[in-house]
């Protein structure tokens, strides 16, 4: 494989197996493309291009017959906003159908790892995606300081070791799940605990002792057991009310 060369106007060429035909069906997926909330969503309808298949309706039977694994990356034009009667799809949904693909027909396997690379491409390069994403970024950001200030505000004592804050024992707001583990709960405030800074770095220094340790629930669960702290933060664990009846 030759080395990727960087152009002096920051330009990569793209050699490509498919023909001119595959690869002008590709603008099809821009018509019906779909950004909501800083992400892309596909046409179901305008994926023949990029599976590389004759017909619309081809496309849409082997995504039916690869559906258990694309479930949780397709939506429905209602969840979108939008008016179409063919349901939509993620990018990375279409990539991870590419390299079932490239598995399943190795005959075609260089057809369909050059699909995938150019459907990166069409949606790394969309200009409002971008836009949208840098917004959709700072409006995150902007919420989860607020969250971080509120929960500061409200609590008085450590939720590890119940010690008051002060001079000595400044507040620290943990991730309990660690944010690139599963950047959806960053401005969770069920994922959000605070603490001490001397726990808080006791409590990292702790998991860098445990080979393939990870910042998560369950780990800063055993810390707590091992230290004695609380486990009152621990919303997961509350039972729930058992009701009484009197017949």
């Amino acid at each position: 494989m030759q080395r990727i060369v960087l152009s002096n106007n920051n330009e990569i060429v793209l050699k490509t197996t498919l023909s001119k035909g595959q690869v002008a069906k590709f603008n099809s997926l821009l018509n019906e493309l779909v950004l909501k909330n800083g992400a892309a969503y596909l046409s179901i309808r305008h994926l023949h291009g990029a599976l590389l298949t004759r017909s619309k309706d081809t496309a849409k039977s082997i995504v039916q017959a690869y559906r258990d694994i694309l479930r949780i990356y397709l939506v429905t034009a209602d969840e979108l906003g939008v008016r179409s009667e063919h349901d939509f799809i993620r990018p990375i949904g279409v990539q991870l159908l590419l390299d079932h693909l490239a598995t399943d027909r190795p005959q075609r396997a260089s057809d369909y790892r050059a699909s995938a690379a150019l459907l990166t491409y069409i949606v790394a390069a969309h200009p409002q995606l971008a836009v949208d994403s840098s917004i959709e970024a700072k409006k995150l950001a902007s919420f989860k300081d607020g969250l971080i200030k509120r929960l500061k505000s409200r609590h008085k004592v450590c939720q590890l070791t119940g010690k008051p804050f002060g001079k000595d024992h400044e507040k620290h707001v943990h991730h309990i799940v660690a944010e690139a583990i599963n950047p959806a709960l960053a401005a969770d405030e069920d994922n959000l605990i605070v603490i001490t800074g001397v726990v808080h770095d006791e409590y990292h220094a702790w998991i860098n002792t445990i080979p393939g340790a990870e910042i998560s629930r369950a780990t800063l669960r055993n810390f707590a057991r091992l230290k004695g702290y609380s486990l009152d933060w621990d919303k997961s664990m509350v039972k729930p009310v058992q009701q009484v009846i009197n017949f």
